[in-house]
């Protein structure tokens, strides 16, 4: 067994894993250390405090069970600390200390109410609900009580704030230059400046609070289209998504190559379907295609795999199934993810191949152009759905095709994937 580990802590980073100071924020952009810090914090107490009862909370489960995964586990292995993980009851043994992983959603946040912890980490506290904050902070009071809070820098107004200054907090709001990584630190803002511009940069990389409600998603210029069609001879792909208004597709082909060798891709044009069901959808579709004599790859929403109460048949098996009467099983490659990857990453990546100016659209093409275009920021960086809701204006499902086929296409190109590179 490892008896100690040596890091390297900027100062904030020092008081937040290190000092007994009873509550300790910090608020900061991407790749400040943050989450690093939070996991250092976990470690820390369960040496300091033997035999107490911790808690680690994030937004959602899902979050939870990978902040475990990458940051906690991780550490625990190279320590060689004997320990044991309940997937099922989120209960994580390290020695004689408990720690409960919980989610900040409200139906989890119930049945932590009445249970007492000696210390704690909130991560992503931005997105929590104000009661799952006050909870989170009212359940930490045993032996020494310490709190710590982490997370991404909000809008000016928001609750997290006004919360944290109350309570109050030591906060220390900080950025990317922030972090002691200088290799790092160069590597990450080069990233950040190329998937990034104006409020947008200002919150990921120096974590000041600004609001991004309303700022435009999608690094798309006027310069980005110029006439292309559907060539008949080359492989298309094509990328969809499932909606009750109508079922939206975008096509792609491969319209150049970058001097290293990494391909161009076009859309090269794009349909809104509303056909009665998905399958008069994909037999229009595949008859308007006849003319293509390459192999068709079918890209896309992941949860059209799912059966819906309507159908015994998932709209994806559909798509395939007639496609593959058109062409042939030979000619039709089905690309489509078992699960969608994360939207932030798609968003992500999109602007960076966008910023890369690796992409174009038809001259003629709309939907798809516009829809990007079209797509704000909510407060929290993410796409604004509201609009898919109302009877006119640009929807955002051609611009989900978009994410889905460019995740595809550039994944492997796209710094922010590199095992080493990406922090949150």
């Amino acid at each position: 067994m490892a008896e100690s580990v040596i890091v390297n802590l900027a100062p904030f980073q020092d008081v937040f894993v290190n000092s007994e100071d009873e509550a300790v924020a910090i608020i900061a952009g991407k790749g400040s250390g943050k989450t690093y810090s939070g996991a250092l914090f976990v470690l820390r107490q369960i040496v300091e405090q033997p035999g107490s009862q911790g808690l680690v909370m994030l937004n959602t489960l899902q979050q939870t069970r990978d902040i475990y995964v990458q940051e906690i586990e991780t550490r625990l292995k190279e320590l060689r600390w004997p320990y044991y993980f309940n997937q099922q009851t989120m209960v994580l043994k390290v020695f004689d200390c408990i720690i409960h992983l919980r989610s900040a959603e409200i139906t989890a946040i119930e049945k932590i109410e009445s249970v007492a912890y000696s210390w704690g980490w909130a991560d992503e506290a931005s997105f929590y609900d104000p009661k799952a904050l006050e909870t989170f902070v009212s359940r930490i009071r045993k032996g020494k009580a310490l709190k710590r809070i982490t997370s991404m820098p909000d809008e000016p107004d928001a609750f997290m704030y006004s919360f944290l200054e109350a309570y109050p907090f030591q906060m220390y709001e900080m950025g990317l230059q922030d972090n002691p990584d200088k290799e790092f630190r160069e590597r990450y803002e080069k990233m950040l400046r190329a998937t990034y511009s104006g409020a947008q940069l200002d919150r990921f990389l120096s974590g000041k609070r600004v609001s991004l409600s309303g700022l435009g998603m999608f690094a798309v210029e006027g310069h980005m289209r110029q006439p292309m069609s559907i060539d008949p001879d080359m492989a298309l792909h094509l990328s969809w998504d499932f909606n009750v208004e109508y079922r939206a597709v975008s096509a792609w082909q491969v319209i150049g190559y970058q001097p290293n060798g990494m391909e161009m891709w076009g859309c090269v044009h794009s349909w809104q379907m509303k056909g009665s069901t998905v399958y008069e959808d994909a037999l229009a579709l595949s008859g308007q295609l006849h003319y293509c004599r390459k192999t068709i790859y079918l890209h896309g929403d992941a949860s059209g795999q799912n059966r819906t109460a309507s159908t015994t048949d998932s709209m994806w098996k559909t798509v395939k199934e007639v496609f593959i009467s058109a062409f042939g099983i030979d000619r039709v490659r089905f690309l489509v993810p078992s699960s969608n990857p994360p939207v932030k990453d798609t968003i992500q990546c999109a602007n960076w191949a966008f910023r890369s100016g690796i992409v174009r659209f038809a001259e003629h093409e709309r939907n798809l152009y516009q829809s990007l275009a079209a797509c704000k920021a909510d407060k929290y960086g993410e796409i604004d759905k509201s609009n898919d809701y109302k009877p006119s204006g640009a929807k955002t499902h051609e611009a989900d095709t978009a994410r889905y086929f460019l995740w595809h296409a550039y994944k492997t190109h796209y710094p922010g994937k590199r095992s080493d590179f990406w922090i949150i």
